[in-house]
């Protein structure tokens, strides 16, 4: 899987690859930019993604996510990090890659033992 600098070498390659539909997320499903199609978690899969953390700010950090639905189509969905306090937690757990092997988890945030930290 290729590492990228910027969320715009990650866009313009996976556009490349066919990657051209763009999601955003609604409450409790996905909703393809420019048209009234929606995709629930069901609907979708992750097929990679990609991290990048803001080199000053915190807040600056996003993950890009290649999707391919259910109906074949191939987009991108932009996370930028807290900004989907209303978005489902059905939704919202398609998109924690730590735990399924399906998925190139390079770089996944993983969720901190409580064991460890005695």
């Amino acid at each position: 899987m290729a590492n990228y600098d910027t969320v715009t070498q990650a866009m313009e390659s996976l556009s490349e690859r066919g990657y051209t539909h763009q999601f955003e997320a609604k409450k409790d499903h996905l909703k393809e930019q420019n048209s009234d199609t929606q995709f629930k978690g069901d609907d979708f899969l992750v097929d990679e993604f990609h991290r990048f953390e803001g080199t000053s700010d915190p807040g600056d950090e996003m993950t890009v996510y290649a999707i391919t639905t259910n109906n074949g189509t191939k987009g991108v969905f932009v996370m930028a990090q807290g900004t989907y306090a209303d978005v489902s937690p059905d939704l919202m757990a398609k998109f924690n890659v730590g735990e399924r092997p399906t998925v190139n988890t390079d770089g996944a945030v993983q969720p901190i033992d409580p064991s460890a930290a005695n």
